[in-house]
Order: C-alpha cells, then sequence, then structure tokens
C-alpha cells in the first residue's frame, strides 16, 4: 500500500469511529474522577439479607440479583424485574437504611461505564467497542507508518514551526500529537480489546437472583475470609453463590474468589494463585499500575484522543471545503 492509499484509509477509519472515540475518550476522562460518597454510619455491616430485604422494599415489584460493597461507601443491590427493567438502591450497611433509589441514568459514572463497556447495547454493543479499540489500534499504526521520517529526523519530523499557516499548524499539531501518544493509545486499546472480549459472549447462567432468606447469610459465614473486606456478592441460578473478598495486594483490583456449590462446599481462589486477566489488565489500562502518576499519564492520554478526534475531523472538513472551491 503506498503513502496515499495508506491517508485514504486512516482518514475513511477515523471518521467512521470518530463518534465513538469521542465518547469513549470523555467516558473513559470520567472514570477516572472518584464518584462521591454517601455518608454512613459507623459500625459493622448488617447481615446480606437484611440489606436485600431493604433493597426489595424500596424497590417493589424487583428483586435483588448482586450486592456490592465499595470501600467506605454505602452498599449497593442491583435489582431487576420480569420485564428486564433494573434499579439500584443504594443502602447504609451498618443501619439498612436506603440511601438513593434509581435507575442506571441517575449517576453519571454507572452511565459512564455503561457506554464505555457495551455502548448501552450489551453483547453487541461490547462489540463495537472491540471493533473500536481494533481500529484505533489500525489508526495508530497506519499513522506511524505515514509520518516515519526516518532515524535521523524524528525531531524535525515533530516540529511545529511557528510561523506555519493556522490550517496547517492544526494538521501538524494533530501529526505530532498523534505520533507522541500513540504508543500509550496502542497499549490502551490491546487492554480495552482483551477486558471486553468476555462481555461480547456472556455467561450462559444468566442474570443471578439472590435470596434474602437466612441461607444468604448462613453462605456469607462459610465464604467469608478472615480480615479482607467483602467486595461484591452474586448467585447464579444453577445455585452458586459466588463472593469477592479483597486480596491481600498492592492491587486493588485483585480479588479472591469464594464459591460455594448447592451441597455447601466452598471453594477458594486467591488472587494470588490464579488471577484474573482482567484484575492484569485494569491496572494498566486506568494507569492505577503506577499511582497517581499513571493516573494523570491515562487522563493525558484520553485527552489526546479527544484532540485527535477533534482535530481530524476539523481538518478534513477544512480539505473537503477548499477541494469543493
Amino acid at each position: 500500500m503506498n503513502r496515499k492509499s495508506l491517508l485514504i484509509w486512516h482518514r475513511r477509519i477515523a471518521l467512521a469511529l470518530a463518534p465513538i472515540l469521542a465518547l469513549q475518550a470523555l467516558t473513559g476522562l470520567l472514570l477516572l474522577v472518584p464518584p462521591p460518597r454517601a455518608a454512613i454510619m459507623p459500625g459493622p455491616a448488617l447481615p446480606p439479607s437484611a440489606l436485600v430485604q431493604s433493597a426489595m422494599r424500596a424497590a417493589p415489584g424487583f428483586r435483588a440479583f448482586r450486592l456490592d460493597y465499595p470501600p467506605d461507601g454505602p452498599v449497593v443491590a442491583r435489582m431487576g424485574n420480569a420485564s428486564g427493567h433494573h434499579v439500584f438502591v443504594a443502602i447504609d450497611p451498618a443501619t439498612g437504611h436506603v440511601l438513593s433509589t434509581g435507575t442506571l441514568w441517575n449517576d453519571p459514572w454507572r452511565v459512564a461505564m455503561e457506554w464505555h463497556n457495551s455502548l448501552f447495547s450489551g453483547p453487541a454493543g461490547s462489540a463495537l467497542v472491540a471493533l473500536e479499540a481494533i481500529g484505533l489500534l489500525a489508526l495508530g499504526i497506519s499513522g506511524i507508518i505515514f509520518w516515519w521520517p526516518g532515524k535521523g529526523r524524528l525531531r524535525q519530523g515533530l516540529s511545529i514551526p511557528a510561523r506555519a499557516p493556522k490550517r496547517l499548524k492544526l494538521r501538524l499539531w494533530h501529526r505530532s500529537t498523534g505520533v507522541v501518544a500513540s504508543a500509550l493509545l496502542g497499549m490502551m486499546a490491546v487492554t480495552g480489546l482483551l477486558l471486553v472480549w468476555p462481555l461480547i459472549v456472556p455467561a450462559a447462567d444468566g442474570p443471578a437472583r439472590l435470596d434474602p432468606a437466612p441461607m444468604l447469610d448462613a453462605a456469607y459465614a462459610r465464604a467469608a475470609l478472615h480480615g479482607q473486606p467483602l467486595r461484591d456478592i452474586r448467585l447464579a441460578p444453577s445455585g452458586h453463590a459466588t463472593f469477592h473478598f479483597a486480596a491481600r495486594s498492592t492491587n486493588h483490583w485483585d480479588l479472591d474468589t469464594v464459591t460455594i456449590a448447592p451441597d455447601g462446599a466452598p471453594r477458594v481462589t486467591r488472587a494470588a494463585d490464579a488471577p484474573a486477566l482482567w484484575m492484569r489488565l485494569l491496572p494498566l489500562h486506568t494507569g492505577d499500575a503506577l499511582g497517581i502518576f499513571g493516573q494523570t499519564l491515562i487522563a493525558l492520554v484520553g485527552g489526546a484522543l479527544l484532540f485527535l478526534t477533534i482535530s481530524g475531523v476539523i481538518a478534513w472538513n477544512r480539505a473537503r471545503k477548499g477541494k469543493s472551491k
């Protein structure tokens, strides 16, 4: 493929993906900001069954299918009904008091997460996100190939002359920003692709259903790992109860998993022994692997992607108008 054909395909892919890439950048930037936490009462958490009962009283006709236990925040019960609608109920874990009830659209961070992972379209949307990640990788590679000035001219190839016309300056900034950010954008594309891949083919078991009966508390008592905070509870239709606990690790995404079979036998899977792929990838994708420096770097890359998307569309539109005159 010659340089002219390469540029044509680079533009076609970029224009086709521009709306999705811009929104992915915006939602990714929002997700880097910690959401506000509602004030909760100090003290030990109530049994899971009590929290489920509080959630069901707050949302009549809905049943809880998952309990999330974020650090230093309210427990969030994810609720569903027979029509497939979902609500989220935030509960004070110490008192069982319902703090808020709302749909996906009541929480900007949850909206951002849903778009970022599936474009509000379930597995089909996750497949589009995967295609978008592949497209972003193709844009990075084709952009570098088209730009490559040779080993001895790298600095010159990134320069932006102060006296260059405004129209040319925008293209040069687009070029230089893309080159500088290409490696990290490629990493984001690869990790994003691998993270979203399991969402394309959802588990065959379907949504879980948490039973508020005391059996849930008994399962939790068997599952509890001493000294490790609970992160979430899920119960599959097969009768298997799954409990995730924060692992003793420097990576806060690492989770130890305890699965309770229908016969009551627990099975413990330690993150240190068999880390799930997403536990290794998320620290890279979010920048957590390098702490605040990494998160700042990822934020800059997200800003670069937003700039590249907007500047690329503007430059293409200017060129199109220039040819039509």
